[in-house]
């Protein structure tokens, strides 16, 4: 039941600091606690987050669209077998 579930750590309060250094180790310390006995943790995030981590990003200049994997639009998808195949084909790598 939801009652049982542990708070949302957004929703838990730290101490007030204009220190950035200390509001990230707090902020990092509630969400280290609420991840604790979890078997499994989905985060969805921005672009943003990923190119910073050393992905690249899809159209910089190191990116799948840049060497030449264009997207697939959605009537091209369900119209085609064949783009369905090379779609999934793809997403495989």
């Amino acid at each position: 039941p939801l009652r049982d579930r542990p708070a949302d750590p957004s929703s838990l309060q730290c101490p007030a600091t204009n220190d950035p250094k200390v509001y990230v180790t707090q902020r990092a310390q509630i969400l280290a606690e609420w991840m604790k006995g979890k078997k499994s943790i989905l985060c969805l995030t921005g672009a943003g987050v990923s190119t910073e981590s050393g992905i690249p990003d899809y159209r910089g200049n190191r990116g799948s669209y840049f060497r030449g994997h264009k997207p697939i639009i959605h009537h091209e998808f369900m119209s085609s077998e064949t783009i369905r195949k090379r779609y999934w084909a793809r997403s495989l790598f």
